[in-house]
């Protein structure tokens, strides 16, 4: 399975939110410049981030970005579903039906059933893992200023 590079970019930006000394809402320019990627590519990550709960986004000359919840209250698994969606990795296309006729077709649905299984599986293992993963635990721990 590969992951967007827009998860990592992601979890980047919520990083670099979550450091913010300040209380205002940090300006994306100022973001993408940080990762390295155009303003607009990375509104579209933000706009995505807070479809998802995750940010919040404010317009105007003091708005910018902020995050909806506390580093520890955001798991990784919050971040890739808000970035790749919560569609299951695999899923039956109707192939087999179409290909496998008569005496094979109940076999074949079998075998199916059992690939499909296993993919399902794999997929609830990767994104319990996931959940035990919090941005805090992602972040660096900086000394406070004496």
């Amino acid at each position: 399975m590969k992951v967007k590079n827009s998860v990592e970019q992601a979890i980047c930006l919520l990083i670099i939110i979550a450091h913010s000394n300040d209380e205002k809402p940090l300006k994306s320019y100022n973001i993408s410049d940080s990762l390295g990627v155009s303003d607009s590519y990375l509104k579209k990550i933000i706009r995505q981030l807070v479809v998802a709960g995750l940010i919040t986004s404010e317009a105007g000359k003091k708005g910018g970005v902020c995050l909806s919840r506390k580093p520890d209250k955001i798991t990784l698994l919050d971040i890739f579903e808000a970035i790749e969606g919560k569609e299951p990795f695999a899923k039956a296309t109707g192939l087999v039906e179409r290909v496998f006729v008569n005496e094979l077709k109940e076999i074949m649905d079998q075998k199916q059933a059992m690939i499909l299984d296993a993919f399902n599986a794999a997929e609830a293992s990767y994104k319990e893992k996931l959940k035990t993963i919090t941005l805090k635990m992602a972040m660096v721990e900086r000394k406070k200023d004496s």
